[in-house]
């Protein structure tokens, strides 16, 4: 067993050098242009601009461009000049450093958390925490359900009391609607984040969201995205949601054979919550989780789980069996950002937490 799971890093690690550098997509082969007519698609924006108008510049920057008839390549290749744009911008040449500039307007000694930073200020004005907009692809009958966070230990507390407001992420209860492509409907999504990781995060959820306005064979439906927080979830109505998730053979196989459970929760809160480590980016604004859900009761089946199972290592097989998996070429996106991806990291006991991406530790 030790030996099957020093493999499995190795190829966790092997793999996340393929996605860092990875020629994109098309780079040899033949393309075929591919774009949408009519309406003019949603853009990413921060909500309180007088807040931090240093961030608000620059997103407007480095938006990413809807050239009619874009070809696969000229979009990564326009992904990539934003992103070294962006860096340009905002003075830095690796994400890690907006860790330690972060931490730097915290006092010592004290539980670093996210309500402590979001209202300081950086040095040129610009407040810490903001609450970002981005778009997002959704299912036709997708439910948007509010969240609330605080510095709190126990998720229960924030369900019950509901501290104050932190975005929203949406809700479906079946899988044949989270498979439905054809059908999804450009909608946008709402969480706080730190205004300095703001412009890079705000260019990758641009690009996921840009990919299915092209092809939408590539559509990710994006139901939860969680940034800066200490602890969140939905509200603690009395009310049983039932809901449909997948469930394999074991915890640490590669066998897709998965069958469909029907669950029932007693609220939204049970499948939407979250609380981070007090070392956790997501304190300093500095993380996303990506389709981060909570279902009890099944096996290996959450979407991007944490987990120590091979079959999670094949994104593509998983984004087919569930939509909201995330497949391999948004892991790559957020590599070329210099973000850590789940495949360059053990996150515990030879377990990778597949909805997290960050920007790294000072180590």
């Amino acid at each position: 067993m030790g030996l099957q799971r020093g493999i499995k890093a190795f190829l966790g690690l092997a793999l996340a050098g393929w996605l860092s550098t990875a020629a994109p997509a098309g780079a040899g082969e033949k393309e075929v242009a591919v774009g949408q007519s009519g309406p003019s698609p949603p853009k990413v924006q921060l909500l309180e601009t007088s807040r931090a108008p240093g961030a608000v510049k620059i997103l407007k920057q480095v938006a990413l461009s809807y050239h009619p008839q874009m070809f696969p390549s000229e979009r990564e290749r326009d992904l990539l000049q934003k992103i070294s744009q962006a860096k340009r911008l905002l003075g830095i040449w690796q994400l890690k450093e907006l860790r330690r500039q972060a931490l730097d307007l915290l006092p010592p000694g004290q539980e670093v958390s996210w309500e402590n930073l979001r209202l300081r200020r950086w040095p040129k004005g610009d407040q810490v925490g903001v609450t970002l907009s981005a778009p997002v692809w959704v299912p036709a009958r997708a439910r948007k359900i509010p969240t609330y966070c605080g510095f709190e230990k126990r998720w229960q507390t924030v369900a019950q009391e509901k501290p104050r407001p932190s975005g929203y992420v949406w809700f479906v209860p079946t899988l044949a609607e989270i498979n439905d492509k054809k059908n999804y409907r450009p909608e946008m999504i709402q969480f706080e984040i730190n205004s300095r990781f703001a412009p890079l995060a705000a260019l990758l959820l641009e690009y996921i969201f840009r990919e299915g306005w092209y092809e939408p064979a590539k559509r990710v439906p994006l139901l939860v995205v969680r940034a800066g927080e200490d602890t969140y979830a939905a509200a603690a109505n009395p009310a049983p949601v039932a809901v449909e998730c997948l469930s394999f053979p074991d915890d640490d196989g590669d066998s897709l054979a998965a069958t469909v459970a029907k669950c029932v929760y007693p609220d939204l809160a049970t499948i939407y919550h979250g609380r981070h480590a007090p070392a956790s980016n997501h304190r300093l604004g500095l993380a996303l989780d990506l389709n981060d859900f909570n279902y009890e009761g099944v096996i290996d089946g959450p979407p991007n789980p944490i987990s120590r199972a091979s079959r999670q290592y094949n994104r593509e097989a998983m984004h087919r069996l569930d939509a909201r998996q995330l497949p391999s070429w948004v892991y790559r996106a957020a590599s070329w950002l210099g973000c850590r991806i789940p495949q360059s990291w053990i996150y515990y006991g030879y377990n990778t937490d597949w909805a997290h991406i960050d920007v790294g530790t000072l180590k």
